[in-house]
C-alpha cells in the first residue's frame, strides 16, 4: 500500500510539473514582445544623413517611387527597398502591402549610371546595418573599384594640346567642335579659343556619371567654372532653345562637387577623409590644419612681385580672390591624384604651370556670365600661384616636380 501511494504521489508530482510547465511556457509566450515594425522612410533619412555627416555631397528625391527609396552619394547610386511586397509600387512602408518587420534591403552601385560601363562595385547590405559599417564599407569598397578600373584603362587617344595620353572617352571637347580633344589640364590653355563651357559642363557630368575612372581633374575644373559663375549661370546652362536640361547641383553649389583623393599615404590634413569628398569638406579640412594658408598665399605674390619693382603694386593690394580659392584647393589635390593614379603620364604639375591663360578665363568667364574681372592678375594669380602653393604646403607635390 505504501509503494501504491509513494507511486500515486510521483505521477501527481510529474502532472503537477508538467503544467506548471506549461503554464510558464504559456506566459513566456504572452510576454515575448511582436516583432518591430521597421520603417524604411527611418532608415533612408539615417543613410542620407550618415554619408552628410561624412562629408559626402548627396542627392535625394525625398520619396519612394516604384516601392523604391533612391539616394546618390558622391559617385554612388543608392536603392532601399522592402522585399516581399504585394505591389511594387505601393509605398514600401503600407502595411497593407508589405510586412513591416521584414529587414529592408540597401543596394549600392557605382558609377551612378551603369547603363553604358557595368558596375564597378555593387553592395547589397540589410538596412539593419549599423550606419558606421555601412559608410566604411561603401568608403573601401568604392576606393578598390575606382583603383581596378584605373588600372585597367587603355589610353588610346591623345590630348591635342599637350599630347597626353588617355582613354578616349576621358578626352572633351571644351570648344563647340569635336575635333579638338582635351584632358582636364589644357581646358584654360593660351591656345583654345572659342571655348564652350556650357557644353563642356553636361560632358562632364556624363562622363563622372557613367565611369568611376574618370580623371580626377575634370572636378577641378567643374569647380573652377561653378565658383567662377555669375547669378544667371543656371538661365544659361539650361538654355532657351526648348531641349530639357536639368543641370546638377554642383554648377550652383561648388561644395557638393565631389573630389577624388590622391590613392595612397594622405597627408594628415586629408586622413580622416574616404578615397573622396565633397569639395565643401575637403576646402574645410584643409583649412583647419593650415589656417595660415592665405597668408603664405599673399606672401608668396608679394615675393613674386618683388622681383619685378616696376610692376609691383601697392603693398596693400590683395590678389587673392576668394571666390576662387576652392577652385584651387581642388586642383592641388586632384592635380596629386591624376600624378599618383597615373604615373607613366605627362606630368600635371608641367602643364598645370601656365595653364589658365588670362585671354582664355575671359573667354570662359564670359560664357558662364561671372562677374569676376579674368583681365585683373587677381584670378590668374589665385589659380597659377595658390595651386602649387596649396600642394606643397599639403605635402602633396613630390619634391622633384618642385
Amino acid at each position: 500500500m505504501t509503494s501504491t501511494m509513494t507511486r500515486n504521489r510521483k505521477k501527481k508530482l510529474a502532472i503537477r510539473a508538467e503544467a506548471d510547465g506549461g503554464s510558464h511556457a504559456r506566459a513566456a509566450r504572452l510576454h515575448t514582445p511582436a516583432p518591430k515594425e521597421i520603417l524604411t522612410a527611418e532608415v533612408q533619412d539615417r543613410l542620407i544623413n550618415a554619408f552628410q555627416v561624412e562629408g559626402w555631397p548627396v542627392e535625394t528625391d525625398g520619396f519612394p517611387e516604384g516601392g523604391i527609396w533612391t539616394g546618390w552619394l558622391g559617385p554612388v547610386w543608392s536603392m532601399l527597398s522592402r522585399p516581399g511586397g504585394t505591389d511594387t509600387e505601393a509605398d514600401p512602408d503600407d502595411p497593407d502591402h508589405y510586412d513591416l518587420t521584414t529587414v529592408p534591403e540597401l543596394t549600392l552601385i557605382t558609377p551612378k549610371i551603369p547603363i553604358n560601363s557595368g558596375e564597378a562595385m555593387v553592395l547589397t547590405l540589410p538596412g539593419t546595418t549599423p550606419l558606421t559599417d555601412i559608410v566604411h564599407t561603401v568608403w573601401e569598397e568604392l576606393g578598390r573599384a575606382r583603383a581596378a578600373k584605373v588600372d585597367a584603362l587603355v589610353n588610346d587617344a591623345q590630348c591635342s594640346l599637350c599630347g597626353d595620353r588617355y582613354p578616349a572617352a576621358h578626352l572633351l571637347p571644351a570648344t563647340e567642335h569635336d575635333r579638338l580633344v582635351l584632358c582636364p589640364f589644357c581646358v584654360f590653355d593660351g591656345d583654345i579659343l572659342g571655348g564652350h563651357p556650357l557644353r563642356l559642363a553636361y560632358l562632364i557630368d556624363a562622363l563622372t556619371d557613367e565611369d568611376v575612372s574618370a580623371p580626377a581633374g575634370w572636378s577641378a575644373v567643374t569647380a573652377l567654372l561653378a565658383c567662377a559663375a555669375g547669378p544667371d549661370f543656371r538661365e544659361r546652362l539650361e538654355g532657351d532653345d526648348g531641349t530639357l536640361r536639368l543641370p546638377l547641383p554642383h554648377w550652383f553649389d561648388p561644395g557638393q562637387v565631389w573630389v577624388w583623393l590622391p590613392p595612397g599615404d594622405l597627408p594628415p590634413a586629408l586622413q580622416a577623409l574616404g578615397p573622396g569628398t565633397s569639395l565643401s569638406t575637403l576646402v574645410s579640412a584643409v583649412e583647419a590644419a593650415h589656417p595660415n594658408l592665405r597668408d603664405r598665399f599673399r606672401a608668396e605674390v608679394v615675393d613674386i612681385l618683388e622681383e619685378d619693382e616696376e610692376d609691383s603694386p601697392p603693398a596693400a593690394r590683395d590678389y587673392l580672390v576668394e571666390q576662387l580659392w576652392p577652385a584651387s584647393i581642388c586642383y592641388a589635390v586632384t592635380t596629386a591624384t591624376q600624378f599618383r593614379e597615373r604615373p607613366h603620364g605627362r606630368s600635371p604639375w608641367d602643364l598645370l604651370s601656365g595653364g589658365f591663360e588670362e585671354g582664355t578665363l575671359a573667354d570662359y568667364f564670359d560664357e558662364i556670365g561671372s562677374t569676376l574681372n579674368p583681365h585683373s592678375l587677381g584670378p590668374v594669380f589665385t589659380l597659377s600661384i595658390g595651386v602649387p602653393l596649396i600642394s606643397n604646403v599639403l605635402g602633396l607635390k613630390p619634391d622633384h616636380e618642385n
